[in-house]
């Protein structure tokens, strides 16, 4: 067997074993059969073995091979011109369109920039170990540098070229640790050689060796090399990745897929790819989710892309010395069973639906931000299965970039810059009015079967408990704005939907749209404020504000931090104040639109600094929220993330109560398959269906007080933010929730057994008497 015999061997090989024979063949014949390790390293395994995620590792591959392409195009125009980005390269020699990106391509040009670019997907022995290669037809390399490139390990042959992704060098080895084998075939532009080689782990004698390492086959100390022939590859790059690990992505398609793995990493890739299904027979162009979300629809998918309820294009803000981000979002329609019934999680299809906030660089998800920021932070908690959030980090410093991302691109670091664009995204989204109208608008679609009389029955059986315990309320749940012995909460107005401005041209107004007069800021506070007109979208370009034909003035104590695309006749503008302005200093927000050879329009809104607000007074009493009380059925109803606080976890043992607050109302959820409350339940059934809802309500009753102590505590810790002497436990701290999930489990348990001996002993209160 020559060099040409092993090519064609391996080239063909489907499976482990036949490669094996091959390998075992070859080394028969050539007593000159090396392994050197990887990366010239003979401990490699720390530098290979950094993912944790087989699809993740994968994914690497695929940005290595968007290299390769740009690479050649870089040759190809002579570097011209100058790309400080992967995306302006895309833009400037693929003539993929900056904002849009590969939405604002034709189905034809995304298929013909997908065939450059190709995943294949093959049986292998079966989900544990797939066959799965990497194919691109980008510059190519040469024997020689092979060792200096795809299998070094943390060389620099991209730290200086910015128009290409790589940055640490490592990066495509780590599908290495998911692989029994790892065939590399690859022809340089130009060349008639195609060099190869074949990695995989060595174990190394235990007697002498703590580990094995990573090596490659080589012949008498250099990489195989072979000439080129009809049918072979013309120029590029083939990885095959023999006995590939992916048993967490065994599903044709969606989130446990590998077409969806690659959908969701690559939210915004800066090229397509083929995916290529040869396990269930189907091929797909894939575009990321941000383009699928935008509405991209390709002829082998089997969607007419996704129906939305609302969406927000690119909104460019600055973070000052750290530079700037881009957010967008999109809200997916709620979908419903035959019987008008909510069922599944939209966002599933395009995110992590526990994660959907994504943090892209060069198109890549560099980091996900948990659903509890849409929940809790941003107090949209019934959008937060709808709710998808881009944020787009191509745009930030050097040096925010390195305290943010790392270099295995599966998570963000935490740290000041990601919590100050959590900050900005809340900000934005708690300002929107139409997501605050489909929150509740979704909010009545989840409650609309809840008893207003128990609900009324509960609040006066909680405010007796919460005196019993120290507390002082009037009543638990009571608004200020009740008449005396009236208990019916007052029901907020609908929101009306905000219907899309009928545009004129020439147009005809501008107006700055506010609640109150004067516009309030106090030292370092961020608001964003909506802006109405109806002029058509390109009056505005929120990317760059020279080609905008509408200007924004502020006063001295103010700056613009950023603005949202002109949408609809509408827009909104984010404004910071000073930190060191002093309060009661005044001033106004100006807007005006310029029209070509007519007198500007214009409008203007006069602003007040304000003092910060103070910490609240914990000596005052306290005053409950309004609250409701909602049983979720399980795991499978699409609440369950309300008692398992987005955990993913489908413990009914683990899971008994969640709660959190919506617009002054707390919603305070609770598990019927907690197995102590089932348990006593079913017990109580057996006996008399009364006596079972009678249960129910006194359970109700114990979790509502625990709850709203809870959240009267929280608010206090929040307030104590501002006193610097003050010990505050941080909400989202890992051991910070584990107790809390326990200490709940722990109420519920005790709440059961209380509950169930008082409708057995009859010892009741006149109010659970007369609710029995």
């Amino acid at each position: 067997m020559d060099a040409r015999d092993l090519y064609d061997a391996l080239i063909s090989a489907s499976s482990v074993a036949a490669l094996e024979a091959t390998l075992t063949e070859w080394r028969e014949g050539h007593a000159t059969d090396d392994e050197l390790p990887v990366g010239k390293r003979p401990n490699n395994r720390g530098a290979i073995e950094v993912a944790a995620d087989a699809g993740r590792s994968l994914i690497e591959r695929v940005t290595n091979a968007h290299d390769a392409i740009l690479e050649l195009e870089h040759n190809a125009h002579n570097g011209v011109p100058e790309c400080r980005s992967p995306r302006e390269a895309a833009e400037a020699w693929l003539g993929v369109p900056p904002n849009t990106g590969l939405a604002g391509l034709t189905v034809k040009r995304r298929q013909d920039l997908a065939a450059g670019t190709i995943v294949r997907l093959e049986p292998g022995e079966g989900s544990q170990s797939r066959l799965v290669s990497v194919i691109d037809r980008g510059v190519g390399i040469g024997a020689d540098r092979m060792e200096d490139t795809i299998l070094s390990l943390n060389e620099s042959n991209k730290i200086q070229k910015h128009y290409l992704a790589g940055t640490y060098g490592q990066g495509g080895s780590s599908t290495y640790a998911f692989s029994k084998y790892v065939l590399i075939a690859s022809r340089a532009i130009g060349s008639d050689d195609i060099a190869f080689t074949v990695v995989r782990y060595a174990d190394l004698p235990a007697e002498d060796y703590k580990t094995g390492r990573y090596v490659y086959l080589a012949d008498g100390g250099k990489i195989l090399s072979i000439k080129a022939r009809a049918g072979d590859i013309e120029n590029g790059t083939l990885i095959r990745h023999f006995g590939f690990d992916l048993s967490n992505y065994g599903a044709s398609i969606g989130p446990k897929s590998l077409y969806g793995v690659l959908q969701r990493v690559l939210f915004d890739p800066v090229a397509p790819i083929r995916f290529e299904n040869q396990v269930h027979k189907w091929n797909r162009v894939i575009k990321g989710s941000r383009n699928a979300l935008n509405g991209a629809v390709d002829a082998d998918d089997d969607s007419k892309g996704p129906d939305l309820d609302y969406s927000l294009p690119l909104f460019n803000i600055t973070l000052g010395d750290h530079g700037d981000i881009a957010i967008e979002y999109w809200v997916l329609k709620q979908k419903t069973d035959e019987h008008g019934k909510v069922s599944g999680v939209p966002s599933d299809l395009f995110v992590d639906s526990k994660r959907p906030i994504v943090l892209t660089h060069n198109g890549q998800n560099q980091g996900e931000i948990s659903a509890l920021l849409i929940r809790r932070d941003a107090d949209l908690p019934f959008l937060r299965n709808r709710l998808i959030c881009h944020v787009n980090c191509d745009r930030l410093s050097a040096s925010a970039k390195r305290q943010l991302f790392s270099s295995t691109r599966e998570q963000s670091r935490e740290g000041f810059v990601l919590a100050r664009i959590e900050k900005e995204l809340i900000s934005i989204l708690k300002t929107d009015d139409e997501l605050k109208r489909l929150n509740e608008e979704a909010k009545d679609q989840s409650l609309r079967e809840s008893n207003e009389s128990a609900e009324k029955q509960m609040r006066r059986q909680v405010a007796k408990l919460l005196r019993m315990a120290g507390a002082t309320p009037t009543e638990a749940g009571a608004s200020a704005s009740k008449g005396a012995g009236d208990n019916a909460v007052t029901p907020k107005k609908a929101r009306a939907k905000l219907e899309p401005i009928v545009p004129s041209e020439p147009p005809t107004y501008i107006q700055i749209v506010v609640d109150d007069e004067p516009i309030t800021f106090y030292g370092g506070q961020r608001r964003y404020i909506r802006i109405e007109t109806d002029a058509n979208s390109d009056y505005h370009d929120a990317s760059d504000s020279k080609k905008s034909r509408i200007n924004i003035a502020v006063g001295d104590d103010l700056r613009v931090i950023g603005t949202s695309p002109l949408s609809g006749g509408r827009m909104r503008i984010g404004i910071e104040c000073s930190t060191t302005v002093a309060s009661l200093s005044k001033g106004s927000i100006r807007v005006e639109l310029y029209r070509p050879g007519l007198s500007a329009l214009s409008d203007e809104k006069a602003y007040e600094v304000i003092d910060a607000p103070r910490p609240k007074d914990r000596s005052q009493a306290a005053v409950f929220p309004d609250f409701k009380v909602i049983p979720v059925a399980g795991p499978d109803d699409e609440r369950w993330s309300d008692v398992s606080d987005d955990s993913g976890s489908v413990d009914v043992t683990k899971h008994a109560s969640g709660a959190f607050m919506d617009n002054g109302t707390l919603l305070i959820y609770y598990s019927e398959v907690y197995p102590r409350y089932a348990t006593e339940r079913k017990k109580l059934e057996q006996r008399s269906p009364a006596l079972a809802n009678s249960f129910s309500k006194r359970y109700e009753l114990w979790l509502a007080v625990h709850a709203l102590l809870v959240q009267q505590a929280r608010e206090d810790a929040d307030a104590a933010v501002l006193d610097p002497d003050a010990a505050v436990v941080d909400p989202d701290d890992d051991d910070a929730k584990e107790l809390g999930r326990q200490e709940r489990c722990r109420l519920a348990t005790i709440a059961s057994m209380v509950a169930a001996q008082e409708v057995r002993t009859g010892i009741m209160t006149e109010d659970s008497d007369a609710a029995a």
